[in-house]
């Protein structure tokens, strides 16, 4: 403990600028879920600018921010593009709105903003912070501080959450994670426990908890079978007073290199808690990321290939077994320097109406990000 009191400020500060210009064509699923509108075409240019300051205090001890400003040009208002001004794992709005008239938004947000002090076995960290669980390549069902929807190809970054973490490691492949999260109100708190650690080459990790008012169990594992990489995750979910309304969430995936170019992979869920009847499609909890599918059986496949060593080929079908539709992406990506990267790309869905996928809208994209 005595490193606490010997000061060792420093200070450093990276980022990125990311620009997206992305061409819609809109369809009545869009009309109806948002807008009277009559065009048939919708343009966008979205702009991101994060800076990531670090302040390190004392051995072990840093201050770290995470602050985002997002400009959005479309063709008309209020398009979908929007981050909410608070999810449902954050306590405080830091969120605000500076502008927005006729087609221009813009909004700045802190998204990290936490005090983290490392000890020789745990490390402690507080405030709005990056929690990541479960061992999904697509989906991850323990993973329940805001994951992102598959389908949101503007969004790569997880919203964080209002939460103090501790972890405690046992040992090199050992640890266990204690979170607590806050919410608006302070009765719906959230809490939960993860211990992971390493089994015959396989990592596996169990947690429990309690989340939206639902008492939770869970686990998952990872690992090499055969030079393929394997994993499956699975949660039980109970009403708190009620544990008749239960559902599970399960995922299984496969990953293999066939080349030192190619890289493929497979991964199915089965999402308990959706519906197979589309009448019942809750589309409002979709749209405000509280979940991330509406129905119960999914599969995606994506390969990448590497067509040189600065460009690369991604393909991605993901389809919904029960109402058939799904989408298509294909992205290229070229690397022009460690720090600058360029990709096009699209996104095709389809699906009889009132479908799942129905309701997102077709897209084409460019994007460039910039590191510093």
């Amino acid at each position: 403990m005595s490193g606490l009191s010997k000061a060792e400020f420093d200070f450093n500060i990276n980022g990125y600028l990311y620009n997206m210009s992305i061409y819609q064509k809109l369809n009545q699923s869009y009309k109806e879920l948002q807008f009277d509108i009559d065009n048939k075409n919708l343009f966008l240019n979205l702009n991101r600018f994060r800076i990531r300051p670090v302040l390190n205090l004392w051995q072990g001890a840093r201050v770290e921010i995470h602050h985002e400003t997002n400009l959005l040009f479309s063709d008309i208002s209020s398009p979908l593009l929007i981050n909410p001004e608070k999810t449902n794992r954050q306590a405080v709005k830091l969120n605000w709105k500076l502008i927005s008239n006729n087609n221009i938004i813009l909004t700045h947000f802190i998204d990290r903003l936490y005090f983290k002090q490392s000890f020789e076995n745990a490390s402690l960290v507080i405030g709005r912070q990056n929690i990541s669980w479960g061992s999904g390549r697509v989906w991850q069902p323990t993973d329940l501080f805001n994951p992102i929807n598959p389908a949101n190809f503007s969004k790569f970054e997880k919203d964080g959450a209002d939460a103090v973490s501790l972890k405690y490691f046992f040992g090199s492949f050992t640890d266990l994670e204690m979170v607590c999260n806050f919410r608006e109100v302070m009765s719906d708190i959230n809490f939960a426990a993860r211990l992971r650690t390493n089994f015959n080459e396989f990592d596996v990790s169990v947690m429990s908890g309690k989340f939206d008012r639902r008492i939770v169990i869970g686990g998952d594992f990872a690992g090499n079978f055969f030079g393929a990489g394997i994993r499956g995750e699975a949660l039980f979910s109970a009403g708190e007073n009620d544990l008749k309304s239960n559902y599970v969430r399960l995922i299984f995936g496969l990953d293999y290199q066939f080349t030192s170019k190619l890289y493929c992979l497979i991964e199915y869920q089965f999402n308990g808690a959706g519906t197979e009847d589309k009448e019942k499609y809750d589309f409002e909890r979709l749209l405000k990321g509280e979940i991330q599918n509406l129905n119960k059986n999914y599969v995606i496949t994506s390969a990448n290939y590497l067509i040189h060593p600065l460009i690369s080929l991604n393909l991605s079908l993901l389809s919904n077994l029960n109402d058939n539709s799904g989408y298509a992406s294909l992205a290229s990506a070229y690397s022009i320097s460690d720090n600058l990267n360029f990709r096009l790309g699209g996104v095709y869905f389809y699906g009889a109406n009132k479908t799942e996928y129905w309701y997102f809208i077709p897209s084409a994209y460019f994007l460039v990000e910039f590191y510093f």
